[in-house]
């Protein structure tokens, strides 16, 4: 039997991130036991540092890391648009660069805290073969394969975890319902953007006679990607239809488009997810990502406290695990151990609430151990 404690803790555990000082005992791989308190027998001390779930980065473009700041001097539409800069990045580049540039941003997810992404996969059957080669574990990569020509989408929709559409205006009301019929039929995800762009969101519902997201719950979305420019009912809308939203608060602001409604979500307990989208606007980088959406959060609402930071967190870490059917659950007993152990550094002494001192000031250097299935993949 392997055997190994954590002692010293600051675990927060289960579904609720319950937060419990003590120690943590995993046996084979599997959380044995948390308690409060000192545990008996031989121990690894954090001093105080904090065991977490891992991130789940729920969208991502990480081939587009070939280009990165390409978004300098243009507007979002003229960089990730189609026939924008990025897809005349992607197709003059050499597979070699590609290549590089894509382990890199997968490398720099895991070392980052992440061990699970969901990427809009673009370039077809090749494009998604592509990122199938260069994935490995225990980085665990969801691809959702886009479709240049219809002869493409059955092969897609075999090899791939489902599809994910650039904008539902690219395609007539028939082609949509057909592709999502059958990705859904054959028990694949199915999401798209939404709302992202306001111009672009305003002439589909002027086109379409309704709006983006009621299209998106009309085809029956898996989630959606962006919701930058929801409106409350309609957060409202898709809660009750069971669509997650995957905000994208960095790249939104990067791209000129505007900052998603974190305020309205918790509002109105739309369920939610971040992702850090396109490599060439920022890093897939978890941390960031949250400490950024609560400065936006901040901003729409002050009185945004502790409990509107546990949600950032848990919408980082858990809430996924579900929709994208994860091998691990919460830091709890009876799971495996799969975690995160961050460091008390500088930047985490004299925390007056734990919820928002990680989400505003943790950051990947804080990383000490991740554990994946009991074992310690990455170690500091």
């Amino acid at each position: 039997m392997v055997r190994r404690i954590l002692s010293n803790a600051v675990i927060l555990m289960g579904k609720e991130l319950e937060i419990t000082r003590g120690y943590l005992v995993i046996e084979d791989g599997v959380i044995k036991e948390i308690s409060e308190g000192t545990p008996h027998g031989r121990a690894v001390n954090l001093n105080g540092g904090f065991v977490m779930p891992p991130f789940v980065n729920a969208h991502t473009h990480v081939v587009d890391s070939v280009a990165k700041e390409l978004y300098l001097g243009s507007s979002q539409p003229q960089v990730v648009g189609p026939h924008g800069l990025k897809f005349h990045a992607l197709e003059s580049s050499p597979p070699s660069q590609l290549a590089q540039a894509t382990k890199a941003a997968l490398q720099d997810m895991l070392i980052t805290g992440t061990l699970a992404h969901c990427d809009f996969r673009e370039e077809g059957i090749e494009g998604l073969n592509f990122l199938r080669r260069i994935s490995q574990p225990p980085l665990t990569s969801i691809i959702l394969g886009r479709f240049s020509k219809a002869e493409e989408i059955s092969e897609l929709l075999l090899k791939s975890d489902g599809l994910g559409l650039p904008s539902l205006a690219a395609f007539s009301e028939e082609t949509l319902e057909e592709v999502a019929a059958a990705a859904l039929s054959a028990g694949k995800f199915f999401a798209t953007h939404v709302a992202e762009n306001a111009d672009e969101m305003l002439a589909f519902k002027k086109r379409r006679h309704r709006s983006e997201v009621d299209q998106a719950i009309k085809l029956k979305c898996s989630f959606v990607v962006h919701a930058t420019h929801c409106t409350k009912e309609e957060l409202l809308r898709l809660k009750s239809n069971k669509i997650p939203v995957v905000f994208c608060p960095r790249s939104n602001s990067l791209l000129g488009v505007g900052v998603p409604p974190l305020a309205l979500a918790l509002e109105t307990g739309a369920e939610f997810y971040f992702g850090t989208d396109n490599v060439l606007t920022c890093q897939p980088n978890m941390f960031e990502e949250i400490s950024f959406a609560w400065k936006c959060l901040r901003l729409q609402d002050t009185s945004a406290g502790s409990e509107e930071a546990k949600s950032l967190l848990s919408a980082a870490t858990l809430k996924p695990l579900e929709l994208f059917k994860l091998p691990w659950g919460p830091v709890e007993e009876g799971q495996r151990a799969t975690f995160l152990v961050l460091a008390r550094k500088n930047n985490l002494l004299h925390l007056t609430d734990v919820y928002a001192g990680l989400v505003n000031r943790a950051r990947a250097d804080n990383i000490r151990e991740v554990y994946y299935n009991g074992k310690i993949i990455i170690s500091r």
